[in-house]
């Protein structure tokens, strides 16, 4: 998992990428949107690999216009569109797409409630939503890791609550794993490199924040608090949907079954 991807903006990389588009059985007649496309490394690879249509796009007109560049060099800019939109106007229309791709926790910021919703709309039947997002792995997280990750704005869900969200929304968890450690560390090496270059053009406010939730994930608890969740989950056409599973459904982590 330690690789040289660093146009990841987020703990994951390429290999969680592929795995999603392999899931979703794409070829060069499906369709992919990516929400929050960053520097475009997930939507290039993704029309790199499979030969596929990838829409692209995010707040940020730098972001967006270094994925555009992206694109040319790499040879693909008639697979690979990116736009400078709001996530939280998803308005593209229902059920046009293969997969929808929400790496490096896309979902925060247009909310969750309302993106999963608006991506289970975007999806034609039988799509997949590929996401990965940070999630809280303790009940009693400490206030200083609350607060360097929720930045007074955000919140965060566990594991059981994603899974009632996706299931509220017709979408069957496909596959659901953790982030490993080395996930973690390669993405802070590389932020870490980012804001110590003096080439570096984020914002002395963004470079103290990294600097901060960097010490806070090592040496204040939040490597015991947090963790990124990689989820692919498949949208059911609604005849068949099952019925919503009991409140207290837990799921173990160790062999088959279920307790409650």
């Amino acid at each position: 998992m330690i690789t040289d991807d660093f146009d990841y903006l987020a703990p994951g990389g390429r290999s969680f990428t592929i795995t999603s588009g392999l899931i979703s059985k794409l070829n060069k007649r499906s369709r992919v949107l990516e929400i929050a496309s960053g520097r475009g490394e997930a939507a290039c690879a993704l029309a790199g690999e499979f030969g596929c249509r990838v829409e692209g796009f995010d707040l940020d007109p730098n972001m967006v216009e270094y994925s555009r560049q992206k694109a040319e060099a790499l040879g693909i800019p008639d697979l690979v569109s990116f736009d400078v939109i709001d996530g939280r106007d998803l308005d593209f229309g229902k059920g046009k797409y293969n997969l929808i791709l929400a790496e490096g926790g896309a979902l925060t910021y247009i909310g969750r409630e309302d993106g999963v919703e608006k991506c289970a709309e975007l999806l034609k039947d039988n799509g997949y939503l590929a996401l990965t997002d940070l999630i809280y792995i303790k009940v009693d997280v400490d206030k200083r890791v609350r607060d360097v990750y929720e930045e007074g704005v955000y919140s965060y869900l566990n594991e059981i609550d994603y899974r009632k969200l996706l299931e509220r929304n017709g979408l069957e968890i496909i596959h659901l794993s953790m982030v490993p450690q080395s996930a973690w560390d390669r993405y802070y090496i590389s932020m870490r490199r980012k804001i110590s270059s003096r080439l570096c053009k984020f914002t002395q406010e963004f470079k103290d924040a990294m600097a901060n939730e960097i010490d806070v994930y090592y040496n204040w608890g939040g490597m015991e608090s947090v963790g990124y969740v990689y989820i692919v989950a498949k949208k059911i056409p609604h005849d068949r949907r099952l019925a919503a599973g009991p409140e207290d459904l837990r799921i173990s982590t160790v062999g088959s079954g279920y307790y409650q």
